[in-house]
């Protein structure tokens, strides 16, 4: 892949950027006494918003090319947080959440189709693994670093991150090359292609079982991650008191803990073993780590299980989107690789809503919900192992 350390540094420093606000988000909904369910709301609206936007922009990188789509998330996502952070009212906030989600569906989507269409299929296991572990490793690097400054100032976190995304798009658009050699489009294609809802009917056009197995597979998987990681970060505020600084440390643990496990587990498994069955493996690693942290009473030993579930849940993603890549003809790959990042955020709507709306009956609610969506997730890997087996 052409210009692979340019676009890795981008893909750096907006995933550093895009975590800043994170560690001090539940200090903020405090301070303006949101009640605990706000979190999880707050974080459906900006994944609905990457779940609408993902299929459309999986078409709009046919289009305008990839790098284009990642500088409007970039420099969006950036303007969406300037207004998250300095809001005051529930419904302004959810309307910046929802924009921000917009914003972070062309870019992830963009960056997805990028590798997809630039790298050669000998190496896009191994482009895609590197990107995810970037995205797991930045994001825990950039947790801690907004806990830091979160501890000088809630708001700093959000200038820095402003300054930052923006910054990151506009550098994608002038350093990366396009993946297209013809772009031209004209304004009734445009509009025409505005349609996100027309990108969802259009799945029926690639659509197959496997896919639609491995695309309820990914939902699950993003519905209990997104459960666990949610409460985590809030229960750390709300049951220890922890502040952005200790929130910050946890999860750049996690970073390392993460980077340990894609670096060597993950390689391992993508070069040496069929990922269709080492699949199965990590789900089952992955909901166990999770069941053990409901019954811990110590808070370290919580603390502990749930940064193993991350770790395997680091190597989850790279072995899901290869197996999509993979199961993709290439003339429908970016509007696939759309389609997978719609159910991502599916599943982050929906594992933040539920999370935020049972957390308040019983703060563990959340971690068995995160539980049982890893067990039926494990379900769906082993149809689809059989099923692939057969075809």
């Amino acid at each position: 892949m052409k210009k692979k350390i340019p676009f890795f540094l981008c893909m750096i420093l907006f995933n550093l950027a895009a975590n800043y606000a994170h560690p001090v988000t539940p200090t903020l909904f405090k301070m303006l006494q949101f009640p605990a369910s706000m979190f999880g709301i707050s974080f459906a609206l900006m994944s609905a918003g990457m779940f609408i936007s993902s299929p459309f922009w999986g078409k709009m990188t046919g289009m305008i090319n990839s790098k284009s789509a990642m500088a409007i998330g970039g420099i969006g996502y950036g303007i969406a947080q300037a207004f998250f952070g300095f809001g005051r009212i529930p419904f302004f906030i959810g309307i910046a959440r929802l924009v921000a989600g917009l914003s972070c569906g062309a870019f992830f989507v963009g960056a997805l189709t990028y590798i997809a269409n630039m790298s050669l299929e000998d190496e896009r296991g191994s482009y895609l693994t590197l990107n995810a572990t970037i995205q797991t490793v930045a994001g825990a690097i950039g947790y801690f670093v907004g806990g830091m400054l979160g501890e000088i100032s809630v708001y700093l976190s959000f200038v820095i991150q402003v300054i930052q995304l923006i910054f990151t798009g506009i550098l994608v658009y002038f350093v990366l090359d396009e993946d297209l050699e013809e772009h031209d489009m004209t304004l009734p294609e445009v509009l025409k292609a505005s349609n996100p809802f027309k990108a969802f009917i259009d799945g029926r056009l690639f659509m197959t079982k496997s896919l639609a197995l491995l695309f309820t597979l990914s939902t699950l998987i993003f519905l209990g991650y997104t459960a666990v990681d949610q409460s985590f970060n809030y229960y750390l505020k709300d049951v220890f008191q922890f502040t952005s600084r200790y929130n910050g440390m946890i999860k750049g643990t996690v970073g390392l803990v993460s980077l340990i496990f894609n670096m060597t587990i993950c390689i391992y498994l993508m070069k040496k073993t069929d990922i269709r069955k080492s699949n199965i493996v990590i789900l089952f690693l992955g909901m166990l780590s999770v069941s053990a942290s409901l019954v811990m009473k110590s808070p370290l030993h919580f603390i502990i299980a749930i940064m193993i579930f991350y770790g395997f849940y680091a190597i989850m993603i790279p072995l899901t989107q290869t197996l999509i890549t993979n199961q993709a003809e290439k003339k429908t790959r970016n509007q696939v690789l759309g389609f997978y990042q719609a159910t991502k955020s599916l599943g982050m709507i929906l594992g933040a809503y539920i999370a935020g709306m049972i957390y308040s009956i019983n703060v563990m609610n959340p971690f068995i919900l995160g539980a049982v969506t890893f067990a039926l997730a494990l379900i769906l890997s082993m149809i689809y192992l059989r099923r692939s087996i057969h075809e």
